[in-house]
Formats: structure tokens, C-alpha cells, sequence
């Protein structure tokens, strides 16, 4: 579970099966800001420290929820939907 996100940087624990869900997830979001002539610099930026295991701070892990749950309701195969979901609680938990 992810510690909670008060103040300071927060790494997210992730199992591998959730740290696929985020990576495809902010992929998702990066292919989705090009098609709209925007600049994707922000997920993309996120998933390098991601594959780092960095920490975030709370706008970050704010981010990841919503690239989470927009790709959990609207782009994700059925078998990424419930990792999507589970890492989208841990972090609402860790922001609470």
C-alpha cells in the first residue's frame, strides 16, 4: 500500500501487475494528449520516474488517479480495470 502523501515526496508500492496497469495507463494518455495537438510532457515525465521508483508529490499522485481512472473507464481491456482500480484507492487513500 502506498504511504500517505502528507507534505513530503511518496513513492508508490506497486505490484507488477498494477505497475503495468499505470505504465499503460499514462502511455494511453500520452497517445490520447498528441492526437489533441497537445504536449504530453507530464505523463510522459511521470512514467520515466515511475520506471525509476521515484517518489511524487501530491498534484502528481493526483494526476496518476485521473490518467487512472479515465483509462480504467474508457480505454482499458477488462483484465486492467481491477489493478487500475485498486492502485486509483491505494493513492486516494495516501492523498486522504
Amino acid at each position: 500500500m502506498t504511504a500517505s502523501a502528507h507534505n513530503y515526496p511518496t513513492p508508490l508500492d506497486l505490484s507488477l501487475e498494477e505497475l503495468w496497469v499505470v505504465h499503460a495507463a499514462l502511455l494511453s494518455d500520452a497517445e490520447r494528449t498528441v492526437d489533441d495537438g497537445d504536449d504530453p510532457q507530464q505523463a510522459l515525465s511521470l512514467l520515466a520516474r515511475l520506471e525509476d521508483d521515484d517518489t511524487f508529490e501530491r498534484d502528481e499522485l493526483a494526476f496518476f488517479v485521473r490518467v487512472l481512472r479515465d483509462y480504467a473507464d474508457e480505454h482499458a481491456p477488462t483484465r486492467d480495470r481491477r489493478p487500475a482500480r485498486d492502485v486509483i484507492d491505494d493513492i486516494e487513500t495516501a492523498l486522504a
